[in-house]
């Protein structure tokens, strides 16, 4: 049994050593916020871009302001990345910051008898952190991703968390 473990070991970490991250990567982002990913690689840094929607997985009705979101809407969400790669390239823990817009329905009243809303834009800054697994004999990459949505405006410190996964294909 040891040699079996040591045989797989040795296996997996030859597998590895060649993979590697390209200029460009294009995918899809699962979660909140959902949506096309584009990301610009660096030297040990990358700006990270998607465009999608915002409280379909974590938050489809949030208590706000003095009523509530609801519903599905619009979000811009760009980061800059730092990277510490691990395993020769191949599996990279990154964090970084950026800022968010985001469009949804906001009713003031959720229990007027209209069911009156507000369109509603928020601005704020965005914190995350992930791990991007690189594979050796194909161009895709998968990813999860974690962080946090402060909203300053219109409602100062409004927190979302942030939550997803994806692949995309490295070019």
């Amino acid at each position: 049994m040891k040699k079996i473990v040591i045989s797989l070991f040795l296996i997996a970490c030859s597998s590895i050593a060649n993979a590697q991250l390209k200029d460009w990567a294009l995918g899809v982002k699962v979660g909140q916020p959902t949506g096309l990913n584009l990301r610009k690689y660096g030297d040990r840094n990358a700006f990270d871009l998607t465009v999608g929607t915002y409280g379909g997985l974590l938050g489809g009705t949030t208590d706000y302001r003095q009523g509530k979101l609801k519903g599905v809407g619009f979000a811009i969400n760009a980061s800059y990345l730092w990277y510490a790669p691990i395993m020769n390239e191949r599996l990279s823990l990154y964090g970084g910051l950026g800022a968010q817009v985001t469009s949804r329905r906001y009713y003031p009243n959720e229990f007027a008898a209209n069911n009156a809303y507000v369109k509603n834009v928020g601005i704020g800054p965005t914190a995350n952190i992930g791990l991007e697994i690189v594979s050796k004999n194909t161009p895709y990459s998968i990813f999860f991703e974690g962080g946090l949505y402060a909203e300053l405006l219109p409602a100062f410190l409004h927190f979302s968390p942030q939550l997803n996964a994806g692949i995309r294909y490295n070019f």
